[in-house]
Parts: structure tokens; C-alpha cells; sequence
């Protein structure tokens, strides 16, 4: 019933929109609340014990545990033996849930230069490969049409036909899988626990390839192509692959390493391929893009976290070392004390004087100025000197010296960036021109082809119509000899092909009067034309040795009976029983074996050639391929080398950042914290310390 109320998706031209397979088309349906997706999956031709495979397959998914997998990969399905009525017939239907995601390749399209992206999903794609082996499952047709990348960059896997469950093992395979990501060597008889080692292999690498070089992959993938980077050709030929070299001899020790490996596995044996084990990659599960490729923020010096190099310098001496906290004043000197002496001094002795009548009132103001002026300048001088307010001023200029450094070396900002997204944009515009002319190439290797091909074709045309000649003559000498052996039962039947029963075009049944009056009956009785040389007659040769001349029937007519004629004694011949004795059908063919060998020889020489040409092709865009790939690696090494170093400024220069507002903060710190040695915190300590 839900299926019977759902409504399918339907095309531009308003008819059901199909997703087309190697053996089924998947149709989308929208449910009759409007938000549940079905997918429904219809068989476009037999396969043999399709019922049983998939209740074995669904029996064995149904028992893993979701909660185990590394991420929601598995879709559950319904096979339904008679789900659709067509033309009167009933057929099997498989139902799924629908799946949001995006082909592997159309994500790549618009996902390689994210180098994390794609370095995560290679990681996930090999979480699967662990999940199914850790579940007794094999897919059979690991590709990129039949894994979707969500848009939390983990996978579906999808198209269950020609899945592997233990229940059935000892069976043949349904399918060879996809031809892009095949061993060489696998047949309907691979089909067990290890089918999908070489594809895991071919998947797996593609992607490392790209996370560590996003470049490759528009100069590697075919634009709407079949595959990933690599195809069976090269598979089946690595060494004259038009791929595979520039590979192999890629700068980046990570593609050159897992290529090395990949085009290892392509000569194996498809039992001898190993399983694609995390354990034995070179990068581990757990690796970013970094671990793919030289980390773009290394540096040549051992800077530590969270400040610049140059920073580093400054800092390495005793400045670095410099403790710009403020504490209060501690520990009175020799010099407090006698300061404290001429404090009283300054206040006590000209009031004593006063007291005693030595002085006068005026000269104990007068003195007492003066000795309070003397004693608040020394009192000013021994603070200055203080260790703690040497210290508060070596803070100071220690902080200030550090921030004028720190605004010097992130002054340049905006160039750095100006100049960084130019070189970026050189490498881009390098990475496009290169793309466009690896096509041009591919494009030049198929007019190659076809140029090739057309000639081939030419030349076996030729030979062709060489070979119909020799047939021919050979069949007339068969015929030829033949002729006396059936001319018995050829002039016993041809009296039966009567001229009245005949149907011939201008032929009348008065000219058959005419024709029965010379006593011309059957086609046994003419044996050929004569032509008239004056006048428009013809004269009819009969069996008898006569030669005579039919009213009414000219030359046209003549003809026409002449050829009635041949054709009668064709059809008795063929009819004939007898043949020819094995002496003469070999004579006749030792008569014509050496020149039908000669024009088979001659086919098997164009097509050689024709191969010949087109290897030699493949191989020059092959060298041509690895020539440019060299250019391009020569061109952009100088360019990138540029871009690390301008990466390693703008990180030092946002590291510079963050550490001016730390110097800014504790400058202000500082400044809050110079109270504690003010020249009236110095009075308190002097004369109220407790």
C-alpha cells in the first residue's frame, strides 16, 4: 500500500526520472505524506537465482549491528517477487530506503582541493572496507557510482546485487564488477570473502592520491569519465600505461609510494591480492591532510607554540626570561634608615631649637623647609633607585620594546595576504592550464584512434573485397565442376518449369501461343539469346539446335525468357544431391588455400598494424603526458616553495597578533600594578610599616 500511494520523481519532459544501471533501473518516489523517499529498484533483465541470493543477503545484513559500524553505510531493502505489473506480466521489484548523497566522483569534482575533505573520506571509505570484512561481507562492485558521500563526508554503499555473504559461498559470481576498478584477472568464478581487494586497493588509493596532490585530479580524471584517476587499460598495462609512469615518478613521496603498491597488485594473481588492512597503509586512519603532504606551517627553526620564530630570538636571552609581575616593597637598607633619621631630624630639631629659645619662629619655618625640601629629594632619589621600581621601569621598556617589535613585524599584513592570494592564484591558473592540456592530449589520442581505425578499416575493406573475389572464383570453380555431375538431374527437372505457369513481367499468354507453337514449352527448351544485327528481333536458341525467331518477342522479352531460364536451372542445381568426391573438394581447395591464406594474412598484417599504431600512440601521450607532468611539477615547485614561506608569515604574523594583545594586556597589568612601588606607597613603607 505505501508503495501503491507514493508518486514517482518525475524528469524535465514529466515522466518518471530513472537512474540507470548495468542490470536494473532505480526509480524515486515521493510517499503520500510528502516527506518519506523510497527508492524502487526494477530489474531490466533475469538474473539467475536473484529471489535466493537476496533472502540470503538480507538475512545476513539483517543480523549486523548498526551500532558496530563505523558509520551508517548499510540500506535496508525488501525484495518483492511481484511488485510491478507490465503489460499484463508481474516482475520482481527490490525497495529501499532512499539515500541523500552524492556520487563519489561528482563529489570529487567539487571537493579535491579540500585536502581534509577528501583525506577524510578516504579514511571513512576504509572504515567500510574493515566494516564488511569484520561482517563475512564483500560488495562485489566497489565504485564510485555505488558509494555517496553525505554531507558529513561519510559513505552509503549502495547496489546489493552482487554482494558476498557467507550462505553463498561456493556460488559464481552475477557480475565482474565495474571494468575501471578490476583486477585484470577476475572472473564469475572470484566470487568469495576477498572480491573486493583490488577494487578497495584502486578506491583507496585514488583518494590519498588527491588529498596529498589535489592537482591530479583534474589532470588525471576524464571529465564525466568512468572511473576514479586510473582505468582497466592502464590496469591491465601499467608499464605502458599512458598514466601510470607520470605517477609513479610523482615528487610526492605518498602518491609515488601508493602508486608503486597499486601497480604491484595489478600483476598479482586475484587470489595473492592482499585485503586493504589499515595496519599496513602508510597513512594511518587517523592522518590529516598533513600527514599527506609536507605540512605547509614547518618551519627550518624549532619555534615553540604560540610565538614566532623571530619572537624566539628576542626572547632567548634574559629579556625572555623577565618576570614583569610587581610585587610590593620588601626589606628596609642601610639608606632608609638613615633617611628615616633626617626625616626626624628636618622635623624634630628646629622645634626643639625653637622650644629652647636658640632660634627665632622664622628661622624654624625657613629651617624646616629646607631640611623637609632636602630630605623629600633624597627621599625621591633612594625610591628611584629602589630594586623593585628598577625593575617596574626595565618591565616597561621591555614590554615597549617587544610591542614596537611585534607592530614592526605584523605591519606587512595586508601585502603578505595581497601577494600570498596572487602566487595561489598562479598555481590555480597553472593547475587549470595543465588540466586543459592533459585533455588536449586525450582529446588528440582519440582523433588518433579514429584516424587509425578509419584506415584499418580502409585497408580491410580491401582486403575484404580481395577475399569475395577468391571466394567467388572459388565457388565458380566448385560450380564449374559440378556442372557435368548435376547435368543429368538438371535436364530431368527443367522440362517440369513450365512457360504457361510462369509469371513474367511482359510476358503474355499470347506470346506463350507463340512460344508453344515453335514447340517452346519449358525452360528445358531455350537455351539461350541471339541477337538480330539489322532490326529490333532477337532469335531464341532451342535445346533442340534450332535458332528461331518469335513474333512479338524482341530483345527486352529475349531476355527476360533467357534469364527465367537461368534461374530455373539454378534452383534445380541447388536442389541437386549430388557433390563433389573429397579428391576433387581438396584438389579445389589446394587450388585456392594459398591465396585465401595469403589475403588472411594480409587482414591479420593491417590489423596488427592498426594495433602496432595505436600503441605506439598511447605510448607517445604517455611521453607526452610525463614531459608535462614534469613541467608542471618544474613550474610549480619554485611557486609553492613561495607560498609555504609567505604561509609561514601569515602565521607568524597572526601569532604576532595574539601575542601584541598578551603584551598589551600585561602592560596593562603592569600599570595597574606600579601602585605598589608609588612614591607614597614608598612613605608608607618607610614610616608606617608594620
Amino acid at each position: 500500500m505505501e508503495l501503491k500511494n507514493a508518486k514517482p520523481v518525475l524528469n524535465a519532459i514529466g515522466v518518471p526520472k530513472p537512474i540507470s544501471g548495468n542490470s536494473a533501473t532505480v526509480f524515486s518516489l515521493i510517499g503520500a505524506d510528502e516527506l518519506q523517499h523510497i527508492a524502487v529498484k526494477c530489474f531490466t533483465r533475469e538474473a539467475r537465482g536473484q529471489e535466493r541470493r537476496y533472502k540470503e543477503i538480507s538475512e545476513h545484513l539483517a543480523q549486523v549491528d548498526v551500532d558496530s559500524l563505523s558509520q551508517p553505510w548499510k540500506m535496508d531493502f525488501e525484495y518483492i517477487p511481484e511488485g510491478i505489473l507490465v503489460e499484463g506480466a508481474r516482475y520482481p521489484i527490490l525497495r529501499m530506503r532512499w539515500v541523500d548523497g552524492v556520487q563519489l566522483s561528482h563529489w570529487l569534482n567539487s571537493h579535491y582541493q579540500d585536502q581534509e575533505a577528501v583525506a577524510e573520506v578516504a579514511r571513512n571509505f576504509a572504515e567500510i572496507v574493515n566494516d564488511l570484512r569484520r561482517n563475512n561481507i564483500a560488495h562485489g562492485d566497489l565504485q564510485h557510482g555505488n558509494l555517496l558521500v553525505a554531507p558529513d563526508r561519510t559513505l552509503r554503499l549502495v547496489d546489493y546485487d552482487g554482494l558476498f555473504v557467507p550462505s553463498l559461498a561456493g556460488q559464481r559470481g552475477t557480475e565482474v564488477g565495474h571494468r575501471n576498478y578490476q583486477s585484470p584477472y577476475r572472473s564469475l568464478d572470484d566470487f568469495g570473502p576477498n572480491v573486493d581487494n583490488f577494487s578497495s586497493w584502486v578506491i583507496y588509493t585514488a583518494l590519498t592520491a588527491v588529498a596529498a596532490d589535489p592537482a591530479l585530479w583534474p589532470q588525471m580524471h576524464e571529465t564525466d569519465g568512468e572511473s576514479l584517476l586510473l582505468t582497466e587499460d592502464d590496469f591491465s598495462d601499467p608499464t605502458g600505461s599512458a598514466r601510470f609512469p607520470g605517477l609513479l615518478r610523482h615528487p610526492n613521496p605518498v602518491v609515488k609510494a601508493s602508486m608503486e603498491r597499486l601497480a604491484h597488485l595489478c600483476e598479482e594473481q586475484f587470489d595473492e591480492i592482499p585485503r586493504l588492512d589499515l595496519e599496513l597503509l602508510s597513512v594511518k586512519a587517523g592522518a590529516g591532510p598533513h600527514h599527506l603532504t609536507d605540512s605547509p606551517l614547518s618551519s627550518d627553526v624549532d619555534a615553540k607554540p604560540g610565538r614566532p620564530a623571530w619572537l624566539e630570538t628576542h626572547l632567548s636571552g634574559n629579556l625572555g626570561r623577565q618576570d614583569f609581575s610587581v610585587e610590593g616593597f620588601q626589606g628596609w637598607r642601610q639608606k632608609e634608615f638613615f633617611l628615616c633619621l633626617l626625616g626626624i631630624f628636618a622635623i624634630f630639631v628646629p622645634v626643639v631649637a625653637g622650644v629652647a629659645g636658640l632660634i627665632g619662629l622664622g628661622f624654624i619655618v625657613s629651617g624646616m623647609s629646607v631640611l623637609l625640601l632636602l630630605f623629600a629629594s633624597l627621599l625621591a632619589v633612594a625610591h628611584a633607585r629602589r630594586p623593585e621600581v628598577e625593575a617596574l621601569r626595565n618591565g616597561r621598556r621591555s614590554l615597549n620594546q617587544l610591542i614596537h617589535l611585534t607592530r614592526d613585524a605584523s605591519a606587512d599584513y595586508v601585502a603578505v595576504r595581497e601577494e600570498l592570494d596572487r602566487l595561489i592564484d598562479d598555481e590555480e591558473a597553472r593547475i587549470e592550464l595543465n588540466a586543459e592540456k592533459n585533455h588536449k592530449l586525450t582529446v588528440q589520442l582519440h582523433r588518433e584512434f579514429a584516424r587509425i581505425e578509419s584506415e584499418r578499416k580502409l585497408e580491410v575493406s580491401e582486403v575484404g573485397q580481395e577475399l569475395r573475389m577468391v571466394r567467388a572464383e572459388k565457388d565458380s570453380s566448385v560450380a564449374e565442376a559440378l556442372r557435368p555431375l548435376q547435368q543429368p538431374w538438371v535436364t530431368e527437372r527443367l522440362p517440369s518449369y513450365l512457360l504457361r505457369e510462369a509469371r513474367l513481367s511482359g510476358i503474355t499468354s499470347k506470346h506463350v501461343g507463340a512460344l508453344a507453337q515453335l514447340n517452346l514449352h519449358s525452360a528445358a527448351d531455350i537455351i539461350g539469346v541471339k541477337p538480330v544485327q539489322s532490326g529490333a528481333g532477337a532469335l531464341l536458341m532451342t535445346s533442340d539446335g534450332r535458332t528461331v525467331k518469335v513474333p512479338g518477342v524482341g530483345p527486352a522479352k529475349a531476355n527476360i525468357l533467357y534469364a527465367w531460364r537461368q534461374r530455373c536451372e539454378e534452383e534445380v542445381r541447388a536442389s541437386c544431391p549430388v557433390v563433389l568426391s573429397e579428391e576433387q573438394d581438396s584438389e579445389i581447395e589446394r587450388m585456392f588455400k594459398p591465396r585465401l591464406d595469403a589475403i588472411q594474412h594480409k587482414r591479420n598484417l593491417v590489423d596488427q598494424a592498426a594495433e602496432q599504431k595505436r600503441s605506439t600512440a598511447r605510448r607517445d601521450l604517455g611521453t607526452a603526458r610525463t614531459r608535462l607532468a614534469d613541467r608542471h611539477q618544474e613550474e610549480l615547485e619554485p611557486l609553492r616553495a613561495q607560498i609555504k614561506k609567505l604561509n609561514l608569515r601569515l602565521v607568524d604574523i597572526r601569532v604576532n597578533a595574539a601575542e601584541m594583545h598578551r603584551l598589551r594586556e600585561t602592560r596593562t597589568r603592569l600599570l595597574v600594578d606600579a601602585r605598589k612601588v608609588s612614591y607614597f606607597r614608598y612613605l608608607h613603607f618607610l614610616f608606617l610599616r608594620q
